[in-house]
């Protein structure tokens, strides 16, 4: 799982807060969230890059190990092509889930009766359609899955089925299967000191965790339990080895760790710990079917974080804004959150992103040369989306952050479609404040500006989101008059939340013909504050030089009209 909230105190450390509240109680099976497709029936073969441009994975059979399914990456409808699909119609995930599952078992000459592949199928179904879900879905199980082998796809499937700080807890039957695992109160989620089976023990080691210890939210406790769950789903119908392979897979996908005080990585302390539990229970593989195991997981986490590696800068975004209302609840009431709500959103990402290194993005382990080659083109990659996140989300803050200085200054806080517009549906297409500020702006004075950044802005991420618009005009407008050093001298007087002086200040610190086009557009959408934003227009007309004529022109003709 990919966490993306942040504390204020937490983020010089790069950790992360927790946000949500129990929805179990009326699970919704809808997989209707953003990110999702419908799943249809795709031909499927391995590639080393995919039509977005993203660097993909060394194919498993070049490692030695099988795959049970030949995959075609397609960027918006990923799945694994079913058996009872047809012409017509496409398959329900939780069949493509039995059968995917039923399949790799069948591979490794194993088994599970009808009955245990409904309950684990609908135990994965149910536990990523629940409402928080909008990246973590259960389509993204089948985008992990595209061309892995069967361990991994074993692992895939129940890689992110716990989710506990966004899902709110553990659902029932999560609970049913953990409840001996696990102690929870108000503040913590501890390993048991309880007698504990051999094979959660194993997955104990593996993990490095002790018994009795507090498990972090945010580093290794949904792995860990979505790991123990596999175990329990699979133990009977899987030997040792693969019970290992797998939970190795699933102890990859904890992000972003950073090599340990001694410089080792976390796939070189895994290979450490799968060395003891080789030994320490008897599982009897040689030290060359260990050294694959860890390449085989390492393998599973990237793909798991493959979007980082897109080449187009417009899809990825379009990804990392799917995260967003997984951390963010209000984001979720997609027509009524208040401006201070997106605000949040934007600094709790401009945070991770600020934090987030991108060497810790993907996993290597023992690579050859092809290898080393593809993980340095997928480092290069992440490195650029990082960057120009950073960029983008920067200006996406200061523009939010000056919209709600104006609130702050005329009347406070309010529902961000108030200052700029509904969010568009089928039936409706609203007024919006971007409609009134143009485009071919031109700075009065030469400045800096990353061009890849205002195109993102201008144009907008690929695909829409239920909260927010692809483009941002507000922000590209703020960029292109402002550049690179303005912004950030402007972006000096952000607090979180805005009062009174610091909205004066950052206000006060953009060019008036500038600050005058932001509020005569506002002021056409936002008709219940007119009067108090003509107001602030008029003396800002007051100060305006002579340079500034046209502008306070056109700001008379807008207020007019209106």
């Amino acid at each position: 799982s990919i966490p993306l909230t942040m504390s204020d105190d937490q983020e010089s450390k790069g950790s992360f807060n927790f946000f949500g509240k129990n929805m179990w109680g009326n699970v919704v099976h809808n997989s209707g969230s953003i990110g999702s497709t419908s799943p249809e029936s795709a031909v499927i073969k391995d590639t080393n890059k995919s039509a977005n441009g993203m660097v993909r994975s060394i194919p498993t059979e070049d490692r030695g190990l099988s795959s049970s399914y030949s995959c075609d990456y397609r960027p918006k409808k990923i799945v694994l092509t079913s058996k009872a699909s047809s012409d017509q119609c496409s398959p329900t995930r939780i069949q493509l889930l039995a059968e995917g599952i039923e399949d790799c078992l069948q591979e490794l000459n194993c088994s599970a009766t009808q009955p245990d592949l409904e309950k684990w199928s609908i135990i994965i179904f149910e536990s990523m359609t629940a409402p928080a879900r909008t990246f973590h879905s259960v389509q993204h199980v089948f985008d992990v899955a595209v061309g892995a082998d069967c361990v991994q796809k074993l692992a895939a499937f129940f890689h992110d089925v716990v989710y506990y700080s966004i899902d709110g807890g553990l659902s029932v039957d999560q609970n049913d299967l953990l409840k001996d695992i696990i102690s929870e109160d108000d503040e913590d989620v501890y390993i048991t000191r309880e007698k504990l089976d051999r094979n959660i023990l194993m997955t104990i080691d593996i993990f490095g965790f002790e018994e009795g210890m507090v498990l972090d939210k945010f580093l290794g406790l949904n792995e860990f339990l979505s790991a123990c769950m596999a175990v329990r789903c699979y133990e009977l119908s899987v030997d040792d080895a693969s019970l290992v392979a797998i939970i190795c897979c699933i102890e990859t996908t904890i992000p972003f760790r950073k090599p340990d005080s001694d410089g080792r990585l976390p796939t070189e302390n895994l290979f450490r710990r799968l060395q003891e539990v080789n030994e320490k229970y008897d599982i009897g593989m040689a030290e060359a079917e260990l050294v694959k195991i860890v390449q085989r997981a390492a393998d599973l986490a990237n793909r798991d974080l493959e979007n980082f590696s897109y080449e187009e800068h417009a899809v990825f975004l379009s990804m990392t804004w799917n995260l967003l209302p997984e951390s963010n609840i209000s984001l979720r009431n997609t027509k009524a959150f208040l401006i201070s709500d997106f605000a949040l959103a934007m600094k709790k990402m401009l945070g991770f992103f600020d934090n987030l290194d991108a060497r810790t993005i993907y996993m290597t382990f023992r690579e050859n040369k092809e290898e080393e080659e593809i993980s340095e083109l997928r480092f290069q990659n992440a490195h650029s989306n990082v960057m120009v996140a950073k960029k983008y989300m920067r200006c996406k803050g200061m523009a939010i952050s000056v919209v709600a200085a104006i609130a702050e200054l005329t009347g406070g806080d309010a529902p961000l479609s108030l200052f700029l517009g509904d969010l568009p549906e089928r039936s409706h297409t609203s007024v919006s404040a971007g409609d009134y500020l143009g485009t071919d702006h031109v700075a009065d004075r030469p400045v800096q500006i990353d061009h890849s950044v205002l195109q993102l802005l201008s144009d907008g991420r690929e695909q829409e989101s239920q909260f927010d618009i692809k483009k941002s005009p507000l922000a590209s407008y703020l960029y292109t008059m402002l550049g690179d050093i303005g912004m950030e001298e402007c972006y000096k007087h952000v607090i979180f939340p805005m009062d009174e002086e610091h909205s004066r200040r950052l206000l006060g610190a953009i060019p008036i013909s500038v600050l005058i086009n932001i509020l005569a557009a506002i002021a056409a959408v936002a008709v219940t504050r007119t009067e108090r934003l003509n107001r602030m227009i008029e003396e800002l007309e007051a100060k305006a030089d002579a340079s500034d004529r046209s502008v306070v022109c056109h700001c008379k003709m807008l207020r007019h009209f209106f």
